[in-house]
């Protein structure tokens, strides 16, 4: 069985790579009331793949709206926070591009999916203030399984041999090493210095609490696209009743669940796994 401490000690032996800097002068850079268009493109002109990366996304599908020649317009495009979080995702993407055992492609499809969803129920919920947070929470919320396939191959095979037989993969990971992808992805968070409220939210976005509303978000979003983009043969069997979900009550209360349009929630969530295939097939490129 593997311990946090265990793993936290295999992390800090740099089994995994670090973010690369210009991603955490972005992240510090936006939190600056004061940052302005020049000290983005400033930070961007000393990683010339990262944003070839981020004018790539700009004129992607996920952005649609006239071609961008330019950086400086994509960053006006897309807004501080978009980019940060745009080469956040990127940067991930790269980094744990794939361990020894997941079909890495697959994992950051649905990731993607998971926090473009997440950003749209955001938005249903009439909380745009933290459309951007919930992005890059789904988009990181699966890293811990790439972190423990990597820091662990030989036991994660063990994972994915159960998972193989139907098991889901965080009671495949609590069974056969003792820590699940939860808490592993928010110690690899809290080591890649995010903040204390993403850190959070990676660990519980299985077992959200009633009134935390990211938690429950990230949860709610994960189900829902797992129904269309499955990670095992449990997800392909994964079926359940929107209205008997827990998340789906914290997330969508009151009078704005009683009038969501169901059908066409599901039709944006389908809209959104499009464009989560079209921003991972960019990363890839980088």
């Amino acid at each position: 069985m593997i311990s946090k401490e265990q793993f936290t000690s295999r992390l800090k032996a740099k089994t995994l790579p670090s973010l690369p800097l210009t991603v955490v002068a972005l992240g510090e850079a936006v939190q600056d009331e004061r940052c302005t268009v020049d000290r983005i493109l400033g930070i961007l002109s000393k990683d010339p793949s990262l944003s070839a990366t981020l004018l790539r996304l700009a004129n992607s599908a996920l952005y649609a709206g006239g071609a961008v020649m330019d950086l400086r317009t994509a960053v006006l495009r897309l807004g501080f926070d978009a980019v940060a979080n745009l080469g956040t995702g990127a940067a991930v993407i790269k980094t744990l591009r794939g361990g020894a055992h997941l079909d890495a492609l697959k994992l950051w499809q649905h990731s993607v999916a998971v926090g473009l969803t997440a950003k749209g129920v955001c938005v249903l919920a009439k909380r745009h203030g933290q459309a951007e947070t919930a992005f890059l929470t789904g988009l990181l919320h699966d890293i811990g399984k790439i972190a423990l396939d990597t820091c662990y191959p030989e036991a994660y095979a063990g994972v994915m041999q159960k998972v193989a037989e139907g098991a889901y993969f965080v009671d495949a990971e609590r069974e056969v090493l003792g820590l699940d992808h939860a808490e592993a992805g928010s110690l690899l968070a809290a080591e890649w210095s995010f903040p204390e409220a993403i850190v959070e939210v990676i660990r519980d976005h299985h077992t959200p609490k009633a009134d935390d509303f990211l938690p429950n978000l990230i949860h709610l979003c994960d189900l829902l696209v797992r129904t269309r983009i499955p990670m095992g043969p449990a997800d392909e069997r994964l079926l359940f009743s929107l209205d008997e979900l827990p998340s789906f009550k914290a997330v969508l209360a009151g009078a704005l669940h009683k009038d969501l349009d169901v059908e066409r929630l599901t039709f944006s969530i389908d809209d959104e796994v499009d464009h989560a295939l079209a921003f991972v097939e960019v990363a890839f490129q980088a």
